[in-house]
C-alpha cells in the first residue's frame, strides 16, 4: 500500500477516534445532570461509566477476534453505527436502564474499533511510516480524552445531557458514512500462537494487572471530578467547564512528558505519576478555598492523569513483543476494567465519606499502585532482554 492510503486512513480515523473516546468519557462531565434528570443517586449514575468500561473489558476482546473475518471498512462503519444509534435511543427513551444498555453496547465495540483501526493502519503504511500513521490517528484519542468532559459540562448548561448525546450521535453517523472512503483492507486476526504465548507469560500479566490498578485509582477520583467541582467547590457550570478545560490542557503536557520517558523508564515513570496523583487526590480532600490552590491541584492532577494513560499503553505494548497489537487490545480491556472498578469504588466512597473526601480513597489506591510498580521494578526486573521493557 502507498503512504497516501495510510495517510487517508489515519486522517479518517483521527476524528472518528475523537468521537468514540468522547462518547465514553463525556458522561463523566454529565453525571450531575444525569443524576438530577433521571432522579437517581450520583453513585448509581456512575454506573453508566462502569457499565461502558466493563463491557469493553469483558466483551471487547471476543468481539475483536470475531470481527476479524470482515474488512476494516465494514467493521469501522458498523462500530460507529452502534455509537450513533445508541445515542439516539438514549435521547428518545431517557430511562436509566435504557442508557445503561446503550452504554454496554457501545463499550463492547470500543476495543473492536481501536484494534481494527490500528491493524488496518499498520497494514496500509509503508515500512518506516507505521509509527507516524499511528501517531496521526492517536491525535483524535488525545483530543477526545482531554476535552470530552469540559465540552459535556459546557454543552449541558448545567441541566441537560441530551444535547451532547445528540451531537456526538450525529458526528458518529457522519463519520460512519465517511468510512466509505477508508481504504479497504482485511482485518487480520494476528498470530494466534504469539497471542496465546502472551497470556502464559507471568511478567506480561503483571503489566496488565498494573494497568488495572492504575486505572482503578485514576477513575476513583476522575469519574466524580465534575460533581466535586460543582458541589464541593461550588462552581457554576461555565466555571466547571473552564476548570475541566484547564485540566485537559494540563493533560496535553502530561502526554508530552510521558512520551519522552515512557520507552526508557516506564516503571519508574509510572511510580512518579501515581505518586503525583496521590498528592493531587489528598489536596482535593483537604481543599477548602482559594483559586490558586484549586488551579494548582487541577494542573497536577491533569498532568499525572494523562501521563498514566500513555505509560500504561507503552508498558504493555513493549512487553507484548511480537504480539504488540494483541497486547494493545488487552491493555484497552485492562484499562476499562480499572475504569469500571474505579467508578464503583469512587461512588461507594462518595456515599460513605461524602464527595468532599472522595480523594482520600483514591489516594490510597494510587499509593497501592505505586507500590506495585516499585515491587515489579525491584523484584521482577523487567528488562528489555526479558520482556521488551526497561524498568
Amino acid at each position: 500500500m502507498t503512504s497516501r492510503s495510510a495517510r487517508r486512513a489515519a486522517w479518517l480515523l483521527a476524528p472518528a477516534l475523537a468521537v468514540v473516546v468522547a462518547t465514553e468519557f463525556i458522561v463523566v462531565g454529565l453525571l450531575p445532570a444525569l443524576a438530577r434528570d433521571l432522579r437517581i443517586p450520583l453513585g448509581r449514575a456512575g454506573g453508566l461509566v462502569a457499565g461502558f468500561a466493563l463491557a469493553a473489558a469483558i466483551l471487547g476482546p471476543g468481539l475483536t477476534a470475531w470481527a476479524g473475518r470482515w474488512s476494516a471498512r465494514r467493521v469501522l462503519a458498523a462500530s460507529l453505527a452502534v455509537f450513533a444509534v445508541g445515542n439516539g435511543l438514549a435521547v428518545l427513551f431517557p430511562h436509566y436502564l435504557v442508557l445503561l444498555a446503550v452504554r454496554v453496547a457501545q463499550g463492547a465495540v470500543l476495543p473492536v474499533f481501536f484494534s481494527v483501526g490500528a491493524a488496518a493502519l499498520v497494514a496500509l503504511a509503508p515500512a518506516g511510516g507505521r509509527g507516524k500513521a499511528l501517531a496521526d490517528a492517536n491525535l483524535g484519542t488525545v483530543i477526545g480524552l482531554v476535552f470530552a468532559v469540559p465540552a459535556g459540562v459546557l454543552l449541558a448548561g448545567g441541566d441537560g445531557w441530551r444535547g451532547p448525546f445528540l451531537i456526538l450521535g450525529g458526528m458518529a453517523a457522519a463519520m460512519g458514512l465517511a468510512m466509505i472512503l477508508f481504504p479497504d483492507t482485511p482485518s487480520a486476526p494476528g498470530d494466534r500462537r504469539a497471542q496465546a504465548g502472551l497470556l502464559a507469560r507471568p511478567r506480561f500479566l503483571a503489566h496488565l494487572a498494573l494497568s488495572v490498578a492504575a486505572f482503578t485509582a485514576m477513575f476513583a477520583g476522575y469519574t466524580y471530578l465534575s460533581a466535586w467541582l460543582e458541589t464541593v467547590a461550588g462552581l457554576e457550570p461555565w466555571a466547571v467547564a473552564l476548570c475541566l478545560g484547564g485540566f485537559g490542557l494540563a493533560g496535553l503536557a502530561g502526554n508530552t512528558l510521558a512520551g519522552r520517558v515512557a520507552e526508557r523508564r516506564p516503571l519508574a515513570a509510572t511510580i512518579t505519576a501515581m505518586l503525583a496523583l496521590a498528592v493531587a487526590f489528598v489536596l482535593s480532600a483537604i481543599w477548602h478555598d482559594g483559586l490558586a490552590a484549586l488551579v494548582g491541584l487541577l494542573a497536577l492532577w491533569g498532568v499525572a492523569h494523562t501521563a498514566v494513560f500513555v505509560l500504561c499503553q507503552v508498558r504493555v505494548v513493549l512487553a507484548g513483543g511480537e504480539a504488540a497489537a494483541f497486547a494493545s487490545a488487552l491493555n484497552i480491556s485492562a484499562a476499562n476494567l480499572g475504569i469500571a472498578l474505579g467508578a464503583v469504588f469512587g461512588g461507594g466512597m462518595a456515599e460513605v465519606l461524602g464527595l468532599a473526601r472522595i480523594g482520600l480513597g483514591a489516594a490510597a489506591l494510587a499509593l497501592l499502585t505505586a507500590s506495585l510498580a516499585a515491587l515489579m521494578r525491584r523484584r521482577i526486573g523487567l528488562g528489555r532482554r526479558e520482556a521488551c521493557v526497561s524498568p
